[in-house]
């Protein structure tokens, strides 16, 4: 017979008496049939909703949301995708709403945030705001998104210890971020591993960046701007040529290569004539309108990286 266990959200986290237990984490009243085992499943489904989960991370059904859970040491994650809701045509109207129904359903979380919400910027998926806050008791921390997808828009809820433990695995909220959709579209799972195939074809970039100069006295001095746009067209062979242009610190530049591309030890490298570039893997996912992005990082010390400031992105147009 199957029991019901009631929680307020439960995850695996730090408790005085040991690791054994479950600390729980307020953010919705639920009910969990405890004896339904963890699924496997690359991508899961809540109504209309459907997303994927990062690999490694364990999942839990609950009545109007999707829980994915992760637990290292002390510390802990939960990623929870909730059902759809009719938009009401304003973004700031609908977090407001979003944010009664996640974090004030429990005790643990009081008010809405006074300051507007702030834009989603580098998403594969829906458009949308987002948004910090600490329980009353400073003991959980959540960033609320909430993603616009038209006549209705998807609460994501991401929650850990603070804000710090929080922002290392942002890389993976971000990735179950852009993964949403809502029906007739359907989520496409998360790439953690890349071949010579998977990057057959011709990838972009763009860099655009303006930086004003000011001397001692606050008086403006000049502006440097850089705007480039380059790209790498791979072979199934894994031979590559590279083309790179535009605007460096206000001079015009080009630059081009070719060379051959060679994968191991979750890195790209871009081996070329003039030039070795080095990238870490983070993943591979479809965006919106079909094309593929990939995410990387720079080939340094893990604990040297921030997902916020060193993600940069590839992407390859959906061939016609």
């Amino acid at each position: 017979m199957q029991h019901l266990f009631f929680a307020a959200f439960a995850v695996a986290g730090p408790v005085a008496q040991g690791d054994n237990l479950l600390r729980p984490v307020l953010i919705i009243a639920i009910f969990i049939l405890a004896s339904i085992p963890t699924a496997p499943a690359q991508v899961q489904t809540v109504g209309a909703v459907s997303f994927a989960v990062p690999d490694g991370w364990q999942y839990k059904q609950g009545p109007d949301f999707g829980a994915m859970t992760m637990k290292a040491d002390t510390r802990f994650w939960v990623v929870a995708v909730y059902t759809d809701m009719p938009s009401s045509g304003d973004p700031n109207a609908d977090f407001k709403a979003a944010w009664k129904r996640v974090l004030l359903a429990g005790p643990d979380y009081r008010g809405v945030p006074n300051y507007d919400p702030y834009k989603l910027t580098e998403t594969v998926g829906y458009p949308g705001k987002y948004y910090d806050g600490s329980s009353v008791n400073q003991t959980t921390y959540t960033r609320l998104y909430v993603l616009e997808s038209g006549k209705t828009f998807v609460p994501v809820a991401f929650v850990s210890l603070n804000r710090n433990v929080l922002d290392s695995m942002e890389h993976n909220a971000m990735a179950v971020v852009g993964s949403v959709r809502v029906a007739p579209l359907k989520a496409s799972p998360i790439k953690y591993s890349i071949n010579l195939t998977d990057l057959t074809g011709n990838w972009t970039n763009g860099i655009v960046t303006s930086i004003d100069s000011y001397n001692h006295a606050g008086q403006y001095q000049s502006n440097s701007l850089t705007a480039l746009r380059y790209g790498y067209t791979i072979a199934p062979n894994g031979s590559y040529t590279y083309k790179a242009g535009g605007l460096l610190n206000n001079q015009m530049i080009n630059d081009d290569d070719s060379g051959v591309v060679e994968l191991g030890a979750g890195f790209i490298t871009f081996k070329g004539h003039r030039h070795v570039n080095q990238y870490r893997f983070v993943n591979l996912q479809q965006a919106l309108d079909g094309s593929a992005v990939i995410t990387l990082w720079p080939p340094v010390d893990m604990s040297q990286i921030s997902s916020s400031r060193d993600s940069m992105y590839l992407t390859r147009p959906v061939r016609k």
